[in-house]
């Protein structure tokens, strides 16, 4: 067979090919995805629906941004077991809390040990794992410094405390915990979105009014030049708001924020030493080589504060009795 055939039986076997291609059905529909992507759009604005192919763009932003989500909730530190003995054994524990009892405050005082543990039946487990938060404080003063044999006072110090400790999310176990704060964090992203697309609303209503204010004034006389810019500006600003507002221009700007979630959702990690009163210590203190290393995350999402977060294993023998305790307590009356 000569060059010239083998040439035009490849090409004949590549138009076959692709005529096979063709005709191939398309795969179907991930029912699921699709059931995701529906939910992001009635969030942000319905009238994406309008956009033709609005599934097919979207759909692979959204993969990836679960995929960010899942990744940031497997990035979470823990679980770590929250109890008076871990307070008196686990160094990261004792810097959270500033005393044991303050555990036990804590466990009697949450919404979600009340509504998850308190009264769960046996089946449910004896302890869940759930998200334990905290604002990270660090506060400066003066204290005594050991420096080999002597103690020196009044000593710049700064100490590191923990503060707004919050329980959430509780689930049976670590992997049931990590699925649930995959599909939070992504609820939390889309609402981030969403907030966005409103505060850009909201803008252009009120671009609106100033228009029409500015229009008056014009027509009454009151300094023509410089509302005749002010009115140019304004109008400028609409279309750019309007045009951003637009569906097919939103399901652009949806995509991008979705493959590109780290201004909205991400773990930033922090390390600080400290010695076992909880002041900070440098590398070249005395007490860096007794101190103990923390290691732990702050996570920034829609909520403007920082927190700290990580999983934390509650029993819930020891739950219970916190809020028994806590219940007592409120209920005794001292004459």
């Amino acid at each position: 067979m000569g060059d010239g055939t083998l040439w035009t039986a490849l090409r004949t076997l590549e138009w076959a090919m692709g005529l096979l291609d063709w005709l191939k059905p398309p795969p179907p529909e991930d029912a699921e995805l699709n059931g995701v992507v529906d939910r992001v759009v009635a969030r942000l604005d319905p009238m994406l629906r309008s956009v033709a192919d609005y599934r097919r763009r979207l759909a692979p932003a959204v993969t990836s941004a679960r995929a960010y989500c899942a990744a940031i909730a497997a990035q979470i530190p823990g679980p770590i077991e929250i109890s008076r003995p871990a307070f008196a054994s686990n160094p990261l524990v004792h810097a959270l809390f500033a005393s044991a009892d303050d555990i036990e405050r804590m466990l009697a005082r949450s919404d979600c040990v009340r509504e998850h543990l308190v009264g769960a039946t046996p089946a449910m487990g004896d302890r869940c794992c759930a998200l334990l938060g905290m604002r990270h404080r660090e506060k400066a003063g003066f204290g005594a410094q050991l420096a080999g044999d002597l103690v020196h006072y009044d000593t710049p110090q700064t100490t590191l405390y923990f503060t707004d400790h919050t329980l959430a999310e509780p689930s049976p176990g670590l992997q049931q915990a990590r699925l649930r704060l995959t599909d939070v964090m992504f609820d939390s992203l889309v609402e981030s979105l969403a907030t966005h697309v409103a505060a850009v609303r909201e803008e252009h209503q009120g671009l609106h009014t100033e228009q029409a204010i500015e229009t008056a004034r014009q027509r009454a006389g009151h300094g023509p030049e410089d509302h005749m810019r002010r009115l140019a500006d304004l109008e400028a600003r609409l279309r750019a708001t309007g045009d951003a507002l637009q569906p097919a221009q939103l399901i652009d700007t949806l995509v991008d924020c979705l493959q590109h979630p780290e201004p909205y959702l991400r773990l930033d990690p922090v390390t600080v030493a400290v010695d076992r009163s909880g002041v900070i210590v440098g590398a070249g203190d005395a007490a860096h080589s007794a101190g103990d290393i923390l290691n732990f995350v702050e996570l920034t999402s829609r909520d403007k504060r920082r927190w700290v977060v990580m999983l934390a294993y509650i029993e819930r023998a020891e739950a219970c009795a916190a809020v028994e305790r806590f219940e007592a307590a409120r209920r005794h009356i001292v004459i």
